[in-house]
Order: structure tokens, then sequence, then C-alpha cells
């Protein structure tokens, strides 16, 4: 479906002449049709009452915040060197780990859901207020301007601002409906709903004006795919030889251990989407979107096939 909405986006540009859309409308659609939904689901309240088991949340942020920006820095060194913002795109990428297919191919996998519930909040605030303010600038030292104070600000708008605002309507839903209809009626319905919003905004953000000279240098899309898909196959290696690791030496069970790959390989794209659109200028976010769609293309699949081929296994072991 993300192909589909791709081409038509783009199929809309060369027809019809595309659209001039404004960023807010862009960042809107993001905050409050891709992430708000998710925040809703996403318990950050877990977090504090696990602490006393720190062991998986230094595992699995040993692996987001220093192995994961180190093997974007590789890809970025070897592949796009001169490419400041597809860079910028894949650093993100790097420093924003963790999604709501994390907890989904957990449950899928019969691993453990409660490190889920803990591991996902704890690896994206770490990245809110560490990794993207100020491991991101160091990454990126002079290639790109990168205002420490406008990070930080927007991490407030699309991370923040949708996270308090989920957290409130879970609690409102609870209060007037009970769980049981939290869960039964609403819950289900949230993942459909941010799937809806990332295909209409990569509908619309490819049909955009500015992506006229993207359809006339199709050629680098290959420019794209090569680090990007370097970085995935990387992270798959590294996160499954650190599991593996982990069980061998009794540090923990297959059920834990499987869940920081999860959270380890699956990045959240849809906060990506939003600081691109609210943080660079309209005239580079194109490239650097095609580069964090291309992300969530490799993503989505090969997350089903390991959950489907590997995850159980490894989940059963001891």
């Amino acid at each position: 479906m993300m192909i589909v909405a791709i081409v038509l986006g783009l199929a809309n540009l060369r027809l019809f002449g595309g659209w001039n859309l404004p960023r807010p409308l862009l960042v809107g659609i993001v905050i409050f049709l891709v992430i708000f939904p998710v925040m809703i689901n996403t318990r950050f309240d877990q977090l504090f009452f696990h602490l006393k088991e720190p062991r998986p949340v230094f595992c699995s942020l040993f692996l987001n915040f220093f192995i994961s920006p180190l093997i974007a820095w590789i890809g970025v060194s070897l592949f796009l060197k001169g490419e400041p913002e597809l860079a910028s795109a894949m650093y993100l990428i790097a420093l924003v780990p963790t999604s709501a297919m994390s907890a989904a191919w957990t449950a899928f996998s019969g691993a453990r859901m409660a490190t889920a519930l803990y591991l996902i909040p704890a690896n994206l605030l770490f990245a809110a207020f560490v990794g993207l303010p100020f491991i991101f600038p160091l990454l990126m030292g002079d290639a790109v301007d990168v205002n420490k104070l406008a990070i930080i600000k927007n991490i407030l708008l699309v991370f923040l601002t949708p996270l308090i605002l989920g957290d409130i309507t879970r609690r409102l839903i609870i209060g007037y409906k009970g769980t049981q209809f939290y869960q039964n009626r609403i819950k289900p319905e949230l993942g459909g709903i941010s799937g809806i919003g990332v295909l209409t905004l990569i509908f619309l953000v490819m049909s955009l004006k500015r992506n006229a000279v993207l359809l006339n240098n199709l050629d680098v899309v290959w420019i794209v795919v090569v680090p990007v898909l370097l970085y995935y196959l990387l992270m798959y290696a590294l996160s499954v030889l650190w599991s593996l690791f982990l069980i061998r030496r009794g540090a923990m069970p297959g059920e834990k251990a499987v869940v920081i790959i999860y959270t380890s390989v699956a990045r959240h794209v849809n906060i990506c989407l939003a600081l691109v659109l609210s943080t660079f200028p309209m005239e580079s976010a194109s490239l650097m979107i095609l580069l964090l769609i291309v992300g969530y293309i490799i993503q989505v699949p090969t997350l089903a096939f390991f959950a489907q081929h590997y995850g159980k296994k490894l989940a059963a072991m001891t």
C-alpha cells in the first residue's frame, strides 16, 4: 500500500502538476493522524514500575544509542558523503528507535510483553531528551546548521504534545466507557487510523510540486536504498548476536532478549517524518522523506519475516 501511495503521488505530480501544501498542514497530519493514535496506546507510566529491572533497559539503550548511530555513521561515510540532507535523515532513523510494531511482533512471537511495554517508552524518552538534542548535532557536525533549540522545540511539538494528549484521551475513554470498551473497541482501531495517516501523508508529500526534480532524477533512489539497506542488515545482525550473547551468558531469558531485537530493528519513522517536516526547509524535505519511506518499506516486511521464522524460536530459548 505504501508503494501505491508513492506511485499515486508521483502520478498526480506528473499528470496534474502537483500541489503546494503548507507545512503546518503536513505537520498536523503527522501529529494527529499518525503519531497521536499510537501514543494513545503507549503507556509511559509502565517505565517507572520496571526500573527495578534495569538490565534490559541498559542493553536496549546500548544498541539504540551507541551501535545504531555508529552503523548509520558508517553508511553515511561510505555512501552519503556530500549529501547532508540524506545524512540527516539517516541519523534521524538511527536515533529514534522502536514503534508500535515492536509490541505487535513481541506479542506474535510469544515474548514477554511487559518488557516491550517499558522498553518502548524508555527508548523514546532517551531519544527525545538525549539522542536528538545532543547526539544528532554531534553526528552532523558542520554539514548542516543544526539548531539545538529548534530541535528541542520540535520534539515538544511532535513528541510530547501527542504523548500528553494520547494519555489524557486514553484515561478519558477508560473513565467514561470502561477498560473493556477501550480494549475491545478503541485499541484495535488505532493502528489502522495511524496506517491511513501514513498513507495519506506519503501521497501528499509525493504530490508536492517541489518533487518535480525528483521525478527527473529517479536514479537518486538507488543512492538512498543502499545505505538504508546496509543499516537494517547490520542492525539485524548485531541485535541478534547481542541477544544470543545475553541468552547464552544467562543474563536474561529469550522471552526478554528477543524484545531487545524488536525495539532495536524497528525505528519510529513517523516521528522522524514529523521532525523532518517541522525542522528542515521544505526544499530539503523531499529527499529526506524519500529515505525515511525507503526505511519504512524495508522495515515492515523484514520484521514480519523475522518474527515468523526466528522470533518464536529465540523467545523460547533459556
